[in-house]
């Protein structure tokens, strides 16, 4: 799966936290504060955009290392792990 395909089918939510038009949600203060009550209540729809040897990837599930930002989703994960190259935002990081 490409992060295109990923986008749509799990259809990344807006950060209503920010003036600025993005999907990403800070890994500080007020923002990790809704990802961590997201996680507590719907662990499914929460992502972690996380730094690794071949890229940026996105990977289901709240995360700690190599973290970048976090997603959160409209449709839930259904599985055990996915990890997916991330396209979107690798060159603007």
């Amino acid at each position: 799966m490409n992060y295109e395909q990923w986008a749509e089918a799990y259809q990344p939510r807006a950060n209503h936290l920010r003036d600025e038009e993005t999907d990403l949600f800070e890994t500080h203060g007020v923002e990790l504060g809704y990802v961590l009550a997201t996680a507590d209540m719907k662990p499914a729809h929460v992502w972690t955009l996380v730094d690794g040897d071949g890229g940026t990837y996105v990977v289901n599930g709240y995360h700690l290392v190599n973290r970048i930002a976090y997603m959160i989703t409209h449709e839930p994960f259904k599985g055990e792990f996915l990890e997916v190259l991330d396209t979107q935002y690798s060159e603007e990081l």
